[in-house]
């Protein structure tokens, strides 16, 4: 099979898609000066090749009613990671979960209604997984997103 490998054309799509990926076909054509079939064909192909995994929306949480976003530092005993892992991907509140290299091993992004309900969380389920709370930080803003 031959080698897959993204092109000028690929490369400005998904800078489109990953700037706004409720554009129609057409309207990243036209981003583009390119064909909407070309352009439909192109995302398909990078969906199957799994270089565009998914298209999110972005949200602005304050105004869904979570005053509090936190990001919160931990390490998690191994025996336990997957199961961790497994519980966090399940959470409504947890927005996304990082496994690093460091002292601190999983960052965790978590929204609250106030963030002494992202303690009060923290204390009640993550204390379940043997886990140490290295830092946790709040975020105070988010320039980009």
């Amino acid at each position: 099979m031959k080698e897959f490998r993204l092109d000028k054309l690929d490369m400005e799509i998904l800078e489109i898609l990953e700037e706004d990926c409720s554009l129609t076909y057409s309207e990243v054509a036209k981003k583009v000066n390119g064909n909407m079939w070309t352009v439909r064909d192109r995302i398909n192909l990078l969906k199957s090749r799994g270089v565009l995994e998914k298209c999110k929306g972005i949200l602005n949480y304050n105004k869904m009613g979570f005053s509090c976003k936190a990001l919160i530092f931990l390490n998690a005993n191994p025996s336990k990671l997957n199961e961790l892992v497994s519980f966090l991907r399940g959470e409504k509140n947890v927005k996304s979960l990082m496994i690093i290299s460091g002292s601190e091993r999983i960052i965790v992004s978590i929204v609250g209604e106030t963030c002494i309900d992202i303690r009060n969380y923290i204390q009640k389920e993550l204390t379940k997984f043997d886990v140490e709370i290295k830092q946790f930080n709040i975020v105070l803003e988010e320039p980009i997103k």
